[in-house]
Order: C-alpha cells, then sequence, then structure tokens
C-alpha cells in the first residue's frame, strides 16, 4: 500500500510528460507547415487561382513523398538494425530489401513525374523551377534556425 502511495504519482506525471511531449511535437509541426506554406507562397508569388489549385497537389505530393521516406527508413531499421544484423543476414533477405528499396524508389519517381505533370497545368514552368528553389531554400533556413537555437540551448 505505501508503495502504490509513490508509484500513481509517478506514473500519474509519466503520462502527463508523454503526452505533453506528442503535443508538443505537433505542434512544432503545425508551425513548421505554415511557415513553410508562407515562405513558398511569398516565393512563388501564387496568385488565388494558383494557390487553390497547387496547395492541394503539393500537400497530397508532400504525404507520399513523406509515407514513402518513412517506409524505407522502417524497413532498413528493422531488417538492417546494425552491420551484426546484416552480417548474419542470408543472401536472400539481403536481396529482398534492396528488392523492395528499389521498387519503393521506382514508385517515389513515378510519383514525382506525376506530381510534376500536374504541376505543369496549373503552374507557368518559371514558377515550377522557383518552386524546387524554395523548397531547397526552406530546408536550407530551417537547418539554419535550428543550428542556432541548438546553439543557444547549449550556452
Amino acid at each position: 500500500m505505501n508503495r502504490l502511495k509513490y508509484i500513481l504519482p509517478l506514473l500519474t506525471l509519466f503520462i502527463f510528460s508523454n503526452t505533453y511531449a506528442q503535443k508538443r511535437k505537433e505542434m512544432n509541426n503545425d508551425r513548421v507547415k505554415a511557415y513553410k506554406i508562407a515562405y513558398i507562397t511569398n516565393q512563388l508569388s501564387l496568385t488565388e487561382k494558383e494557390a487553390q489549385k497547387f496547395w492541394p497537389i503539393y500537400n497530397a505530393h508532400e504525404e507520399l513523398m513523406r509515407k514513402f521516406r518513412a517506409e524505407e527508413r522502417s524497413t532498413i531499421k528493422r531488417d538492417i538494425a546494425d552491420t551484426s544484423n546484416l552480417e548474419s543476414m542470408s543472401e536472400t533477405e539481403a536481396k529482398n530489401i534492396v528488392v523492395f528499396v528499389s521498387e519503393l524508389r521506382n514508385k517515389t519517381h513515378k510519383e514525382n513525374e506525376t506530381y510534376f505533370s500536374k504541376l505543369k497545368k496549373i503552374l507557368p514552368y518559371k514558377k515550377i523551377l522557383k518552386l524546387q528553389i524554395a523548397e531547397r531554400g526552406f530546408k536550407k533556413r530551417l537547418f539554419e534556425n535550428l543550428r542556432k537555437k541548438s546553439k543557444k540551448e547549449k550556452k
């Protein structure tokens, strides 16, 4: 009974902190998405009509690409946790992983082709090129901000 008195508050604290961390991560993801939308919209100077057609296509593409990347990462993490796993793996198992990753990358390539064919219907080619530059610029800015933030936290 005496232990229960200590376990219950600790368990509550653990659950609360875990929930808080997940919500904070979601809030950060939402802020990054909002910043990305604002950054890309500003860089492309999208008209209202272009924006209405562009964002659903862009968001669907981004979600699919995120799923492909996550699938590849989870497969590799699950099957090849470290090099010792790789050493004990059979050639057939290794082949299956390589084939799976190759097929996934082919799907990614096909999705990119579909995505660009959709973009060509709603945006001029210059804006499609600006989009590529804006995405790289956004990633660069995001990493710079993260680096600055981590430096401040270390001090």
